[in-house]
């Protein structure tokens, strides 16, 4: 197999915390007050609401905790501290505000106002007593947006209850900075980046210290993620600085090998900023002037440097490799990484999502409405050579023409034999979902098998009509799981559950709870057998009747692994493909 060094080059790049949680790992009965239940921490009283279950059990509900100080001010660009304990009861009845988007558009955030103060947390838990001495399995879900949009408010208590609180979970989701907000970088000591990962830590750490008083076990706490958040999960998962946080691990769509959680020109995009902003002068000024700026004149900034307006997954402000919370690239941490399960899976079809959908803020799409009908193969290539596969080939074209030959013959000439624009259009997915989604979450998984961790694959293969009816290629685009987690339906494409809905989402939420109980997935009472370096490629197939595979897309895997990997000079992919792909049509 082909180290996933060679993967990351292509595709882009102690006692006294013990002694901690014995001292507040009881969990006391809530204190019911007029108007909700109360519950006493470390830091300070709140006071919630309960939710009443169809199930006709109740939900303690929390919303807005915050569980840092907000990083405005002198705290911008910099790692989050610890929230101060309040006196009195804190009302914890509506959610906290929403982080500082990329976009002006409000993009699937949910109610709340946009702030920089936004670390906040919301916390949903079984009313009754656990039977369980030790508590309820926590979980942790982050969200996704590509580390540029997106926010917790978005899923709702209700959702929330129902599907994993009446089964015994207590479920967390948090908020977290984004953008040049949470990803802002100057290469060096004074702004390392990857903030938003620490805020993600630092959440991690606020559960281990409150969550007990809640019911849960902050020994049993499993983080999942979807899109970045899965990238987010993986690299907590990883990094000495969280890694001894959690106990599972559960990724949709996304991977810290992956391109978007690997961006090697954030420290350029960050001095672009921080000119477009008037700052200048040496790491430590740069920082210094950047905190004086108001929230909406780095916005402004980035619209102006021109966040991927006009380039293919063009996210500039992402996570990187930075010394410290990444000291390392994830295909050598995971060699030291606590062998904690790891369940992770991608759709059938995730490229249809950056094949159709209009984001400038994250990408502009190769598919406009009006190609649909009349895409060509000679579009399809020429998109290819000149915008797709450019980064790191400009001091050798021979390679450069042979790794997009071999694209163009495996995804066009044998994968589009007919050349129909439907077939060029559902091969430009495959593309899209091979390059980006599961060939790094595949990859990730190999590389955790061969380092003892317990791994599980997965590929979603159903999805209702109506989540793809507008265009013409269908398919599990990326997202597909939300409306069945979480509530959390694309815009204008809601619909109401019928009963494949329900097997399918009964058999996802399955699979995570029995997960997160016990770090063994089980489907609906069906065996879900590991990955293995014996059988490295089986898998749980989602859908209307789940059930274990062999082959996870094997062709693909084996074309990017064998047949354009295989033999390439390494020094050669150091500028990936994707990195490529950011580059600006000439």
């Amino acid at each position: 197999m082909i180290k996933s060094t060679l993967f990351h080059f292509l595709i882009i790049p102690p006692l006294i915390y013990f002694c901690i949680l014995l001292q507040f790992s009881y969990f006391e009965e809530p204190i019911f007050g007029a108007v909700g239940p109360i519950i006493r921490t470390s830091y300070g009283k709140l006071e919630g609401f309960q939710y009443i279950m169809t199930n006709g059990e109740r939900a303690n509900v929390f919303l807005g905790l915050p569980y840092a100080e907000p990083p405005v001010g002198q705290l911008r660009f910099e790692k989050p501290v610890p929230v101060a304990k309040w006196k009195g009861v804190r009302q914890a009845k509506k959610l906290g505000n929403i982080c500082f988007q990329q976009s002006y558009r409000r993009l699937m955030v949910g109610p709340g106002e946009i702030s920089e103060d936004c670390l906040y947390m919301n916390i949903h838990a079984p009313a009754k007593r656990s039977p369980n001495p030790e508590g309820y399995p926590v979980l942790l879900f982050i969200h996704g947006g590509g580390f540029v949009s997106g926010s917790a408010n978005y899923f709702n208590y209700q959702n929330i209850s129902e599907n994993f609180v009446s089964q015994g979970i207590v479920f967390v989701t948090i908020n977290y900075r984004l953008s040049a907000y949470g990803f802002f970088s100057t290469g060096d000591e004074v702004a390392r980046g990857n903030y938003g990962y620490w805020d993600q830590t630092r959440a991690l750490k606020f559960i281990h210290d409150i969550i007990a008083d809640f019911g849960g076990n902050p020994n049993l706490v499993t983080v999942s993620g979807e899109s970045a958040g899965a990238a987010s999960t993986s690299a907590l998962s990883l990094s000495p600085h969280s890694n001894w946080l959690l106990h599972r691990a559960i990724t949709f769509s996304g991977s810290q090998y992956s391109n978007f959680a690997n961006y090697s020109q954030v420290v350029t995009a960050s001095l672009q900023l921080a000119t477009a902003v008037g700052c200048s002068g040496s790491s430590q000024q740069m920082k210094s002037c950047m905190k004086l700026k108001t929230a909406d004149e780095i916005r402004n900034g980035i619209f102006k440097i021109g966040p991927g307006r006009d380039e293919f997954m063009g996210i500039m402000f992402n996570p990187t490799i930075d010394g410290e919370f990444l000291p390392a690239p994830a295909d050598q941490l995971v060699k030291t990484a606590p062998k904690i399960p790891y369940m992770a899976g991608v759709t059938d079809a995730e490229g249809g999502f950056s094949a159709y959908f209009d984001l400038p803020e994250m990408f502009t799409p190769f598919l406009m409405p009006h190609m649909w009908s009349n895409l060509t193969a000679a579009q399809f290539k020429n998109y290819l050579w000149n915008k797709f596969i450019t980064g790191g080939y400009e001091n050798d074209i021979s390679l450069k023409s042979s790794v997009i030959w071999k694209v163009i013959k495996f995804y066009i000439t044998e994968g589009a034999p007919n050349q129909t624009p439907k077939e060029l259009i559902a091969r430009y997915i495959d593309l899209c979902t091979d390059l980006f989604f599961a060939l790094p979450v595949y990859q990730e998984v190999q590389d955790k098998v061969a380092a003892g961790m317990p791994s599980y694959m997965f590929l979603e293969e159903y999805h209702n009509p109506i989540m793809s009816a507008p265009f013409p290629v269908r398919g599990a685009f990326h997202g597909n799981e939300m409306p069945y987690l979480l509530g959390a339906f694309f815009p204008n494409l809601d619909f109401t559950f019928d009963d494949n809905d329900k097997k399918f989402q009964r058999d996802l939420i399955s699979a995570m709870v029995s997960f997160a109980q016990t770090g063994t997935p089980v489907v609906s009472g069906k065996r879900w057998d590991p990955v293995t370096k014996e059988h490295p490629n089986r898998y749980m197939s989602f859908d209307t009747n789940s059930q274990m595979k062999d082959g996870f897309l094997k062709e693909s895997m084996d074309f990017w692994l064998k047949d354009v990997m295989g033999g390439a000079d390494i020094d050669m992919l150091r500028e990936t493909i994707a990195a490529g792909a950011r580059r600006p049509q000439k």
